[in-house]
């Protein structure tokens, strides 16, 4: 086990908010730096893969889904692990495809259901720095898992009506697996996304999140800018600092590759202090 290897779940059952975007720019930024960083798309859409530049997931032949099943069917993963890897320029990508919904599935008979994923992801702790898992919108067992593997947790949050509803069972659910299963896991704290504070319903979000949960858990400083630019980084396969460069005109952008990189920095400073 690699002690030094920090592994953060971005969670929220809520789609929409920006936890695909958060998990490729976060990740991007940290390689930026120096760090060693994997990236594991946990959700059966596969954004995170297509965000990879791997348009077509379903196609692929091995996914996080096909490492899984060889635990589960052997308690270890005798098998390579670096053919199915995506690599980017500042981040590796563990991809994922609609296979992992049929392998949530069959979690339900498993025994130690809630921890195969971090049983796995000893397999590539040894390689990184950091593993950023990209959680489906749910909070059935893939998401559990990847609470149970986590150190600690990223709730990003849409700035946006509604944003708050919801959040009190995510937190119990963060609450129990610490609780139960993980007792190391705690709450890196909630990231205020597709942040508009021109917008009235932005603030008085903003306001709400912080007076229900700011005592209880800590609301980052780092806030994500809205930019309509930035659902261009998808089909392009590109992080916001790449598509930054070729829309050089577009301050929102630059706002959300600034916003990202201290979010970067920050999680860095804790680690060392």
């Amino acid at each position: 086990m690699n002690s030094k290897c920090k592994t953060i779940a971005v969670v929220n059952q809520k789609g929409g908010v920006g936890k695909t975007t958060t998990t490729y720019n976060l990740g991007w930024e940290l390689g930026r730096i120096g760090k060693k960083v994997l990236l594991v798309d946990f959700d059966s859409q596969g954004n995170l893969t297509m965000q990879a530049g791997q348009f077509n997931p379903d196609r692929l032949d091995k996914t996080i889904a096909n490492v899984m099943a060889e635990f589960i069917d052997n308690y270890e993963i005798k098998s390579s692990v670096e053919d199915l890897i995506i690599h980017k320029e500042y981040v590796d990508v563990l991809p994922a495809n609609v296979e992992l919904a049929g392998l949530e599935l069959s979690l339900n008979q498993v025994t130690s259901r809630e921890t195969v994923l971090a049983d796995v992801l000893e397999k590539f702790k040894s390689d990184y720095e950091y593993i950023l898992i990209d959680c489906s919108p749910s909070l059935g067992l893939l998401p559990i898992n990847a609470l149970a593997a986590a150190d600690s947790v990223i709730i990003p949050v849409a700035a946006q009506f509604w944003a708050v509803k919801g959040m009190e069972t995510l937190l119990k659910s963060v609450a129990m697996i610490k609780r139960r299963i993980n007792r190391k896991l705690k709450i890196e704290g909630i990231l205020l996304t597709m942040y508009n504070p021109t917008y009235k319903i932005t603030r008085d979000m903003q306001e709400a999140v912080e007076q229900y949960f700011g005592e209880a858990v800590n609301v980052l400083d780092v806030k994500i800018p809205e930019s309509i630019k930035m659902r261009e980084s998808g089909p392009l396969a590109l992080s916001a600092r790449e598509l930054q460069e070729i829309r050089k005109d577009s301050k929102p952008l630059l706002g959300i590759v600034n916003a990202y990189a201290d979010l970067a920095t920050e999680i860095v400073k804790k680690e060392n202090n």
